[in-house]
């Protein structure tokens, strides 16, 4: 017995469509409307006007805290700081909270050393010329005013220290 027939359908019977109209349907939907393109545009420069904004705003906050703190030669305390945006804001909102603790002539410098295993912490230290305790006396009173309730924020990346000159 043949099994084997000349005619053989599948039983799908597809619209008969010329390939012309095939290729002019998919070129029709590939090709953006003018208006969906000027509102993607809109979008992608409202993002970069953002972006803009933010960039003078963390610039506009480094200016001000090179008016509190001392920063290092090297850009390692810049680098750190453009990495993390929300610490300089933070730093700026201590400024009054560590000058009525430790005193309003103290100096105060940013340092961002790299440990031995490879993290980075940024370190406020009060230079202090003063006898250990006074100092010790100081931090308490900042930490207990202020710092401990504000530090969740920094995300474990700030520390207050101090260092005896």
């Amino acid at each position: 017995m043949n099994a084997y027939h000349e005619l053989q359908i599948s039983g799908i019977h597809w619209p008969d469509c010329t390939p012309a109209m095939l290729s002019h349907q998919f070129q029709v939907q590939a090709t953006p409307r003018l208006s969906e393109t000027r509102r993607n545009a809109a979008i992608f420069q409202g993002v970069e006007n953002q972006m803009a904004e933010s960039l003078a705003a963390h610039a506009a906050a480094l200016h001000e805290l090179r008016r509190y703190f001392v920063l290092p030669a090297d850009s390692s305390v810049l680098t750190f700081l453009s990495g993390r945006r929300t610490l300089p804001q933070i730093l700026l909102e201590a400024v009054v909270h560590l000058r009525a603790c430790f005193g309003a002539d103290s100096v105060f410098n940013l340092r961002a050393p790299i440990d031995e295993s490879g993290s980075q912490t940024l370190y406020a230290v009060a230079m202090w010329p003063g006898a250990v305790r006074d100092v010790r006396r100081a931090l308490a009173c900042f930490d207990d005013t202020w710092w401990i309730a504000q530090s969740r924020r920094a995300s474990g990346c700030l520390e207050f220290t101090y260092e005896l000159v």
